[in-house]
């Protein structure tokens, strides 16, 4: 059984807008998800907040949820992952299937928060267990 420590391979930085989605969810033509349904409930200015939308974003990704990626990421979202490959915000979405096996277990993140007035930023960690 082997442990791995695996960087997710994004840093997001969130700005006031992505906090306060739930008030002011973009107009149809930018995200044509509810936001305010997929949104992380009680959100503040603060490391909490930014942890808990991160832990939402991984369990978006194994639970098939696209629609909270469209409302928490910004038109212009760029990502780079450890091979150094850009992906944009539509391949992240796109990545992430509408049918997923809703019995798997998602990973709890550490998540290291440095808060900027109105933006955040986070890098996360995610531990799994190779079962093989």
């Amino acid at each position: 059984m082997f442990h791995y420590r695996i960087a997710l391979p994004w840093f997001a930085l969130l700005s006031v807008s992505t906090l306060a989605i739930a008030q002011n969810p973009p107009a149809p033509a930018q995200a044509p998800a509810d936001c305010a349904a997929v949104s992380i409930p009680d959100q503040k200015k603060d490391e909490d907040t930014i942890r808990r939308i991160e832990q939402g974003w991984l369990t978006a990704e194994y639970r098939g949820n696209p629609q909270f990626l469209e409302c928490l990421l910004e038109p212009d979202y760029r990502t780079s992952g450890r091979n150094g490959q850009i992906r944009t915000r539509k391949d992240v979405i796109d990545r992430v299937q509408q049918l997923t096996d809703m019995t798997r277990e998602v990973p709890k993140l550490e998540s290291i928060v440095f808060v900027h007035g109105d933006a955040a930023s986070a890098h996360s960690i995610l531990r799994t267990t190779d079962k093989a």
